[in-house]
């Protein structure tokens, strides 16, 4: 059984991190700003996390982790029931809404977290989650149609096109949620399905 107290810190962490993230760039905030916000001490802190970068990542990381499983899950299931392109389709496109409802959720966490030079944990969490996410997709693909892919590559540059369209769709003016999906759907090199 956890501890009462490291459930509160833990939580207190969470909302500490997620509201100053939603102010500034990660590089911008400092432990004794975490530690202030959530109401802890440095040690405390560190018993926690290395920097306020990798506590921002480690809070995010679970949503992500949620997403992946459940496409894996659908995935498993959709290949036992022998589903057609169509169908796996809709559950790449389903994976992606839900990265995307995950990127809008946290937007200005993102907006600030991703193009900061000085800190690159947001976008190292995003292209790790993507990369992997990749990876698993590509071992899935139907050996009998699939090109000769080095498979490492084909993820790192899936992945790297993901969390680039994500921040092109951050950055630039306010446009739907949908339209990013469609994009980014739409963008998939023709083998991908």
């Amino acid at each position: 059984m956890v501890d009462a107290r490291i459930l509160h810190t833990t939580a207190a962490l969470r909302e500490a991190i997620l509201r100053l993230a939603a102010d500034r760039p990660v590089s911008a905030i400092t432990v004794a700003d975490v530690t202030r916000a959530a109401g802890i001490n440095r040690a405390t802190f560190y018993s926690h996390a290395v920097s306020p970068g990798s506590l921002l990542a480690d809070v995010l990381t679970p949503e992500l982790d949620r997403i992946r499983e459940d496409d894996v899950e659908a995935r498993r299931a959709a290949s036992a029931r022998g589903a057609g392109p169509d169908e796996l389709a809709a559950i790449t496109r389903r994976g992606i809404d839900a990265v995307v409802e995950h990127v809008v959720a946290h937007r200005d966490i993102y907006a600030r977290g991703l193009p900061d030079t000085e800190d690159a944990s947001l976008h190292r969490l995003l292209v790790e989650h993507f990369t992997v996410s990749s990876a698993q997709h590509i071992r899935e693909l139907d050996p009998a149609s699939r090109p000769p892919l080095l498979d490492d590559v084909a993820a790192g540059f899936v992945a790297q096109g993901f969390v680039g369209a994500i921040e092109a769709w951050l950055a630039g003016p306010r446009r739907s949620r949908r339209s990013l999906v469609e994009t980014i759907t739409l963008s998939f090199p023709a083998w991908w399905h």
